[in-house]
C-alpha cells in the first residue's frame, strides 16, 4: 500500500481542486456561459496542478521514492501525470467559451498548447511507429530539450493570470492552486539552478573493463573516501570524466553485492552511448555515482518467489545472489533466458549458487535450443503460480508478455515485481 500513496496524493490534490471549486469558486459570473467557463477553469486548474508534481518529482527526491514503489515508478508518475495534464489541457482548450478579448495572454496560451504537444509527442516517439519515424532524438537531446518544460509551465500561469480567469475573483482557490503552482515553479528553478551544486556525487575509479561476452562489459569502478551505501538490486546513475561523451550521466543496475569492496556494473551494448563506453572507457578513468535508487528487492517478497531473468536482466539476481551470505529462508526458482548459450553471463557463478544454496532452484533456457520461456513452462517446472511472488527483469516486450500471463494465471498484480528503465 505505502508504494501506491504518491499516486494517491497527487490524485488527491486534483479532487481537492474539484471540490474547492464547487464549494469555494465564484458564484455568478456576467457571461451567459459562466458555467462552461467554470468547468475549463476546473480543467486547466488541474492540469496545471499535475504539471507542478511533475516538476517536484523530476528532481528525483529520494524522500519520496518509498511511496511510488522506487524512483522507476516515480519516473512512470512523471511521466503519466504529464499527459494526463496535456489531455486535460485540450479538454480546456475545446469547451473554454470563446471571447473578444485578445492580448498577450491569449497569445501566450496558443504558443504553450503546441509546444507542450510537441515536448509530449518527442516522449513517446520511441514507442509509437508512425511517429519514430520522422521525430527521432538521442537521449541526451531530448533530454536537453525537456528542461523547457519548466519553461513552458511559468508561461502556462502567466496566461491562465492573464486572461481575465474566474478564479481570481475566487480567494481559497486562488490561494489553493497559486501555492501548488509556486511549489512547481521553484521546483523547476532547484532543479536548473541547485540541483547539480547541492546532488551528493561519490567519486570512484575505474579498476577494470572486462568484456563478457561480444555485447556486454563488466565495469569494475574502485570507491575513493566514501562508498556507495546500496541494497541488493538497486541501481545508480554514473558518469565519466573520461571525455565529453562519458560525462553524461545513465543509469545502471549494480550488480555487485554491498558488502563487496568493488562496485561492479555489467553494460549492454545497445545504443551508441553505451556501444561507446566499451570502446573508450579505460581503467583509470574516474566515475561519479548519484544514488542508489530503486525499489526492487526480494527480501520484501513472500516465502515462495520466482526470479525471471531474460539477457542483461540479470544483474538485480547476481547482485542478489552475491548478498545472500546463507541458504535463504525463501523457496527461490531462478529462470535465466538467453537467445543462445554463448549470450548467457555468469555461467560458473550461477551454478555454484545453485549447489551452496539448497533453497535456490536454477533452471536455464536458450530459445534456440528450449524455445521461448513461458509461464506454462515455468508452472510445469516449479509449480502452480498462484501463491507466489514473481520477480522480472529484461526487455520491456518480456515482461509485459509475463506479467499478462501471470495476471491471467491468477497471480495478484501486487505480487509481481518489475522495475521500469525507460524514463524517456
Amino acid at each position: 500500500m505505502k508504494r501506491n500513496l504518491g499516486n494517491l496524493f497527487i490524485g488527491g490534490l486534483v479532487a481537492l481542486n474539484v471540490l474547492l471549486w464547487i464549494f469555494f469558486g465564484p458564484r455568478e459570473g456576467k457571461s451567459a456561459n459562466f458555467p462552461v467557463q467554470v468547468v475549463a477553469e476546473t480543467l486547466s486548474s488541474s492540469a496545471m496542478i499535475l504539471w507542478a508534481c511533475g516538476l517536484v518529482l523530476s528532481n528525483k527526491p529520494r524522500l519520496l521514492e518509498p511511496y511510488f514503489g522506487g524512483l522507476d515508478r516515480m519516473y512512470m508518475t512523471h511521466k503519466n501525470i504529464n499527459m494526463v495534464a496535456l489531455l486535460t489541457i485540450v479538454c480546456h482548450l475545446i469547451i473554454v467559451p470563446s471571447s473578444d478579448n485578445q492580448g498577450p495572454g491569449v497569445w501566450i496560451g496558443w504558443v504553450v498548447f503546441p509546444s507542450l504537444l510537441i515536448m509530449v509527442l518527442l516522449t513517446i516517439a520511441p514507442r509509437v511507429p508512425f511517429i519514430s519515424n520522422f521525430a527521432r532524438l538521442t537521449y541526451d537531446k531530448w533530454k536537453n530539450l525537456h528542461r523547457y518544460m519548466g519553461v513552458l509551465f511559468i508561461l502556462g500561469a502567466v496566461h491562465m493570470v492573464m486572461v481575465e480567469p474566474l478564479i481570481l475573483h475566487a480567494p481559497v482557490m486562488m490561494a489553493y492552486v497559486g501555492t501548488l503552482i509556486l511549489m512547481g515553479i521553484l521546483a523547476y528553478l532547484y532543479k536548473q539552478f541547485l540541483w547539480e551544486k547541492r546532488r551528493k556525487l561519490l567519486p570512484y575509479t575505474v579498476k577494470a573493463v572486462r568484456k563478457l561476452n561480444g555485447a556486454v562489459a563488466e565495469v569494475s569502478l574502485q570507491p575513493g573516501a566514501s562508498r556507495l551505501a546500496h541494497r541488493a538490486g538497486q541501481f545508480t546513475y554514473v558518469h565519466f570524466d573520461s571525455d565529453k561523451t562519458l560525462e553524461e550521466s545513465h543509469p545502471f543496475t549494480i550488480s555487485s553485492a554491498p558488502h563487496e569492496p568493488d562496485l561492479r556494473l555489467s553494460i549492454k551494448s545497445s545504443g551508441d552511448w553505451t556501444q561507446y563506453l566499451q570502446d573508450h572507457l579505460q581503467p583509470g578513468a574516474g566515475a561519479f555515482l548519484d544514488g542508489p535508487y530503486g525499489g526492487f528487492d526480494y527480501k520484501q517478497g513472500g516465502a515462495r518467489q520466482v526470479w525471471i531473468a531474460g539477457g542483461i536482466g540479470i544483474t538485480p539476481f547476481m547482485s542478489w545472489m552475491r548478498d545472500l551470505g546463507g541458504n535463504p529462508p525463501q523457496q527461490i526458482d531462478f529462470y535465466y533466458t538467453t537467445s543462445t548459450p554463448e549470450e548467457m553471463l555468469f555461467a560458473e557463478e550461477i551454478q555454484q549458487a545453485a549447489e551452496i544454496y539448497p533453497n535456490l532452484h536454477v533452471h536455464i533456457f536458450h530459445t534456440s535450443r528450449d524455445g521461448r520461456l513461458t509461464v506454462e513452462k515455468i508452472i510445469a517446472g516449479s509449480g502452480a503460480a498462484a501463491g507466489r511472488d514473481f520477480y522480472l527483469c529484461g526487455p520491456p516486450a518480456m515482461i509485459e508478455a509475463f506479467r499478462a500471463a501471470l495476471l491471467d494465471e491468477g497471480v495478484r498484480g501486487r505480487n509481481i515485481h518489475y522495475e521500469e528503465f525507460n524514463f524517456r
